[in-house]
């Protein structure tokens, strides 16, 4: 069965190069065509011991994963651990598969956020992960999450002892003009620079707007403006 699900997948990539996604809605399509690093029930929870969160919600939320811009797969229970930069889905078995990306490309749709698999440049050096799409057009918008593990520590004197605790950090946010490659700007004013190219006025129009450049809101505007 396994072998049929693949092969029938192989003719539909083939036959739909030029063509619109393929929908599926049966669920267990999902766990035959995808390859997983990690699988185990529901009800374990490796984290358990440990205070915060690596996800980005706790809660999986039905969504859609679209595989290789070509099979639509809809109602998945779905979730995005950060610290482990994997999307994980629920299967039909209750049990959590952390879906491997580096062998076919993904989106994935869920919760009101959209997530892509992407090349990126952090300080001219390349690397690839899960970013949010916040603004489309020529000039894109994305969103990286990041998360930092402070490992467990020993009671010493009057002070308590501390488990292992996820600590959100601050998002980064990136950049692609066209069809080039989302680069990280940690500084307004490098954002600003790389702008000008595109909108000479940009930060009069910052100034007059009063964006602030480290929010969702300030900078889908500024992007969004870029865009008209």
């Amino acid at each position: 069965m396994r072998i049929a699900l693949l092969l029938l997948f192989s003719f539909l990539f083939y036959h739909m190069g030029f063509s619109q996604a393929f929908t599926i809605t049966d669920l267990s399509s999902l766990s035959d065509l995808l390859s997983f690093e990690k699988n185990k029930s529901s009800t374990f929870d490796p984290y358990s011991d440990f205070d915060g969160t690596p996800y980005l919600n706790d809660d999986f939320v039905p969504g859609e994963v679209i595989v290789n811009d070509s099979i639509r797969i809809e109602d998945v229970p779905l979730r995005y651990n950060i610290y482990s930069d994997r999307i994980e889905f629920r299967n039909e078995h209750e049990q959590v598969l952390e879906i491997d990306h580096s062998k076919q490309e993904f989106d994935f749709d869920f919760g009101g956020h959209l997530f892509t698999i992407q090349d990126y440049l952090d300080h001219g050096e390349s690397k690839r992960g899960i970013l949010e799409l916040m603004v489309d057009g020529h000039i894109r918008l994305y969103k990286r999450y990041l998360i930092d593990l402070k490992p467990a520590t020993k009671a010493i004197g009057y002070q308590e002892a501390q488990p292992n605790r996820f600590t959100r950090q601050d998002d980064e946010y990136l950049v692609a003009e066209g069809q080039g490659i989302p680069e990280i700007f940690r500084k307004q004013k490098d954002l600003l620079e790389k702008l000008k190219e595109i909108k000479p006025d940009i930060d009069q129009y910052a100034k007059n707007q009063k964006l602030k450049l480290k929010t969702d809101k300030g900078l889908i505007q500024l992007i969004q403006h870029c865009n008209n």
